[in-house]
């Protein structure tokens, strides 16, 4: 398929603001950890600006973006449409506990609301791929782990960073704990990323050119897509790079969204550096937009079969 940056940037930024509330909530729900001006200043603010500018890219995808509120219209069948009507409750929820915070403190029921909002918005945004069934890429469960995996990782990195620079934590300072969690995130994310590009190799199609273009034979060539100067399919479901360029690609996934950062805090657990953090945060943000990129390239369109080759 054609990456979309306006999409690549919208699941990676929203991804972080989900992971970044998510882990406040999970902290800070059993024991009250993080002091309010921590959340009213640096942890809800940064949340809803991610939020916002995942919202402002995603529009960037839309041919008519005054039309942008009907693609709530199908919510009953559209995993689409729920997305649309999740994202903007999570905001609305967000915005709920950014005025709690300036005011009083945060009520569990709201903690919990961000919990339920955050869950809901990784399985709507990976089920609108997944449930492309003639994408053998995308229909598989993995989508979802790997989705909301990467996304509670950055947050989580994200949150030691706003923590190390504010200290805003009652009794959760950056330290050899955030740093070992972060470790392990990272390690599991690796491994499931590994696993996924494991089983894609190993996939075929389910069809072949005979029956893709309807011609009855064994020894069946293209040498012309019939197009000279391509078309809506030609473009938009193929990524037009070389086997050069994605295995380069590739290894920046690998090395800056998972083997770098986990150098980096992993010689935090021993000596706790909010530079480390940050560093190991800006280093893996670069790999996951190679690597949400990698996920969209990565998917092989069955229509691909037909459409072979230019000349």
């Amino acid at each position: 398929m054609r990456p979309q940056f306006s999409i690549v940037f919208f699941t990676t930024l929203a991804g972080m603001a989900q992971g970044l509330l998510f882990s406040l909530a999970i902290l800070d729900f059993p024991v009250q950890i993080f002091t309010q001006s921590f959340l009213s200043t640096f942890a809800f603010p940064t949340a809803l600006v991610l939020l916002g500018l995942g919202l402002i890219a995603s529009f960037f995808h839309l041919g008519r973006p005054e039309r942008a509120w009907r693609a709530a219209m199908m919510w009953r069948t559209s995993w689409l449409s729920r997305e649309v009507i999740v994202l903007p409750v999570l905001i609305a929820v967000t915005v709920l506990g950014l005025l709690y915070s300036l005011t009083n403190e945060i009520p569990s029921w709201l903690w919990i609301a961000i919990v339920i909002t955050t869950i809901l918005l990784w399985i709507c945004t990976a089920k609108i791929y997944q449930c492309i069934r003639f994408i053998q890429e995308w229909s598989h469960p993995s989508t979802l782990m790997n989705f909301t995996l990467l996304g509670i990782t950055s947050g989580w990195m994200l949150l030691g960073v706003l923590v190390g620079l504010s200290d805003g934590a009652k009794e959760f300072p950056l330290n050899s704990v955030m740093s070992g969690i972060s470790f392990i995130l990272l390690f599991v994310a690796f491994n499931l990323k590994l696993w996924i590009w494991r089983r894609n190799r190993s996939l075929r199609p389910k069809s072949n050119l005979a029956s893709a273009t309807g011609i009855k034979g064994s020894n069946i060539r293209q040498t012309s897509m019939g197009l000279m100067g391509g078309s809506f399919n030609t473009r938009e479901f193929f990524h037009h790079q070389t086997e050069h360029a994605i295995s380069n690609i590739r290894k920046i996934v690998l090395l800056c969204a998972y083997i770098f950062p986990m150098i980096l805090v992993a010689y935090s657990i021993s000596s706790p550096s909010s530079v480390i953090f940050i560093l190991a945060l800006a280093i893996h943000f670069i790999g996951l937009i190679a690597e949400r990129w990698m996920f969209f390239a990565e998917a092989n369109h069955p229509q691909n079969l037909y459409y072979q080759r230019v000349s």
